[in-house]
């Protein structure tokens, strides 16, 4: 906001200050001077004022924050000038006004002045205005918008003659009621808006703008000048809508004083029979509902406590007396009453900041806060969550982040559990809560297929959203889906994507939190028969993986493979057993290699319990080294498995593990239905 320093003068004393001294202070209150610019003999200060602090933007409301900064009071006039006035209970006002809803609007004074003459503004009062970025209009008008900016409440001059029956009634809109405003512009208004009318019509969108109706012109000789106090979040809703932002609703949508009203009406009556003659007549002052001032209450302790024992509570009093609040003394403090053009004052802090701002924060001795931590509590499943974050990224995948509000028809597709349904939801496509992370997925696939990304691993880590007896659960999953093909390094010949690829992911994740898992066929209809698998341990399912079948690729546009993988963090943290360290051997082990042949029936999980069954002595590790399916052989896998042997008191010796290995082979061959290879 831009203000002048000779209009400043008119409140407060600034004689002793350089132009640099003033744009300091009122820097160090909060109020930062952005630009100092002349403007003839006057100088012009561009301060950045914060928007809770409607009350500073004006001239009057910064001669108060410089009062209490520069320990000056306010000159005379201007205490004369805001004492509150009443109308005189048996007088004829002239005109009639009527608050029909006061829900918005809690008061509306006003008061008529005859026999106006239209002019132009004289020169100081035309002057100010150009100052701070105002065009001069005419005297009325100019009044107005002059009392707006040195008092800071906005008000509004209407043609008395041109108002149906001398009425103005402050209602809500109607359906289907229109008005031209003073811009010109025709605008539509609902209920939600609140509207000047006077006996016939809509007159001007209160808080806003006039009506085109009822301007001033060169031929208005009556004037009715009003001002108002409008519901914040009425005036603030109706300009947004709209699309209308005027000096007038910026400042009626953050409060301004509902108690200054005749004071702002009585400045402008002086300055319109001053410049353009006329009489004015008695006040009229309806009030719906009173507002009054809060009083809150100040502790000493408090006090002292946030300011570090620097400011005691006789500085205190005496600010709050600058800023012209009224102070009481009590037990443990004081109380302070809130003038009501301090809206943004609520509560004990705000009075511990007022205190702190005008003393100075640069006073303050510079210290590092006291820190209490509290009780500690590690958060197991979002160290488990950023933990398969890291091993997802590390296998190659790419994080995404889906909406947990998906189609309905995409959780019946992977699940038979009834959704969580989205009460009026917008949208079908987001009508009910995902049972499942893979909708979400394969969406963001279909998008990067798009854009040409034909390889890829894209995973989440979320919720999913479940039914239960008492409401609603939220359970912590991990997904997965690969697509396209893959190779380990950039120079490397790549490969599709196999079943094998996203095993590994979940092993590795299992591995992580020391879970064995034992794999099985999966009954699930979403994956393609003869690569689709669940991970278990024990009883309890860990994870589903394997590859989408054909229809629900085709329900999602997608073509080609896609292997997915969803985990249960919740199972897998239960799962987490208690984990013990391993001696470590202090001799070399001896690798060997199992080559066997056998249907594509026999599962690997099969053949791998099997070996572990047996208790071969010194038999460590046992796992999977290579699987061929040979060409013309689709029914004949052959997989190759490898082997660690090791002792921990000694070293074996090339006989002992070739027995060992032997009775090993042996034993499978007799248990399985396989064929060794030698």
């Amino acid at each position: 906001m831009k203000l002048s320093r000779e209009w400043l003068s008119d409140y407060i004393d600034l004689g002793d200050l350089s132009d640099d001294d003033l744009a300091r202070r009122m820097t160090e209150v909060g109020h930062a001077v952005e630009a100092i610019e002349k403007h003839g003999a006057d100088t012009v200060f561009d301060a950045e004022i914060t928007t809770n602090r409607i009350d500073a933007m004006s001239h009057l409301g910064m001669a108060r924050e410089l009062a209490a900064a520069l320990g000056r009071e306010l000159l005379p006039p201007t205490i004369d000038a805001m004492r509150p006035r009443i109308a005189a209970p048996n007088a004829n006002p002239g005109a009639t006004i009527a608050i029909q809803a006061p829900e918005m609007c809690r008061r509306f004074s006003g008061l008529v002045i005859r026999g106006v003459n239209i002019k132009p503004s004289p020169e100081r009062l035309r002057r100010r205005l150009e100052a701070v970025g105002l065009r001069p209009i005419s005297n009325v008008v100019d009044a107005t918008n002059y009392v707006m900016l040195a008092l800071g409440h906005p008000l509004h001059a209407y043609d008395l003659d041109r108002l149906a029956k001398a009425t103005i009634i402050v209602r809500a809109g109607a359906v289907g009621e229109s008005m031209r405003t003073l811009d010109g512009e025709m605008r539509r208004i609902d209920r939600e808006a609140v509207v000047i009318a006077d006996g016939a019509r809509a007159i001007g969108l209160g808080g806003i703008m006039g009506g085109a109706e009822s301007e001033i012109s060169d031929s208005t000789r009556n004037v009715l000048i009003e001002c108002a106090w409008f519901t914040p979040g009425v005036i603030r809703r109706t300009a947004r809508r709209l699309g209308m932002k005027t000096d007038a609703s910026y400042r009626f949508e953050r409060s301004v004083d509902p108690n200054d009203t005749l004071a702002v009406v009585d400045l402008a009556a002086s300055l319109i029979v001053e410049n353009a003659g006329g009489s004015r007549e008695p006040f009229i002052d309806v009030v719906a509902v009173e507002t009054k001032p809060k009083s809150i209450g100040l502790r000493r302790a408090k006090l002292l406590e946030q300011t570090d024992n620097v400011v005691g509570m006789l500085e205190a009093i005496a600010l709050f007396r600058r800023l012209g609040f009224g102070v009481e003394e009590t037990g443990d403090g004081i109380s302070v009453v809130v003038p009501t053009y301090r809206g943004d004052i609520f509560e004990e802090m705000d009075l511990v900041e007022e205190v702190i701002r005008f003393h100075g924060i640069d006073k303050f001795p510079a210290s590092l806060p006291r820190l209490t931590t509290g009780d500690i509590r590690i958060d197991t499943i979002a160290e488990a969550e950023d933990s398969i974050r890291d091993i997802l990224s590390g296998c190659g995948g790419a994080e995404v982040v889906s909406y947990a509000f998906i189609h309905s028809a995409h959780n019946a597709i992977f699940s038979a559990e009834n959704a969580v349904a989205v009460t009026n939801a917008l949208t079908e496509n987001v009508a009910a809560m995902r049972l499942t992370l893979l909708p979400g997925l394969l969406e963001n696939l279909v998008y990067n297929r798009s854009y040409g990304t034909r390889d890829g691993a894209l995973f989440e880590v979320g919720r999913t959203y479940h039914k239960v007896s008492e409401g609603v659960r939220e359970w912590r999953r991990a997904a997965l889906v690969m697509f396209g093909s893959i190779g380990l390094h950039w120079g490397d010949p790549k490969r599709p994507v196999d079943f094998f690829d996203i095993k590994g992911i979940i092993e590795q994740i299992a591995a992580k939190f020391h879970v064995g898992l034992t794999f099985s066929v999966s009954d699930a209809e979403w994956l393609r028969k003869g690569k689709r698998a669940v991970a278990r341990h024990g009883d309890r399912v860990i994870a589903t993986a394997g590859f989408l079948a054909g229809e629900v690729l085709q329900r999602f546009g997608i073509k080609g493979d896609v292997a997915v993988a969803e985990i249960d963090i919740e199972a897998l943290l239960e799962s987490t057993g208690k984990w013990s360290m391993a001696p470590v051997a202090h001799v070399p082990g001896v690798p060997m290699v199992l080559g066997l042949t056998h249907g594509r029936e026999l599962e690997y999980q099969r053949i791998i319990d099997t070996i572990r069954s047996l208790e071969i002595p010194h038999l460590h590790e046992v796992g999977l080294r290579d699987r061929f399916v040979p060409d013309g052989e689709e029914n004949q896998v052959k997989t190759t498995l490898g082997m660690w042997y090791q002792a921990f008191d000694r070293s074996l010796t090339q006989d002992e593990v070739a027995e060992l290995h032997g009775r090993l082979a042996a034993r499978v061959a007799s248990l399985l239905p396989v064929k060794v290879l030698s």
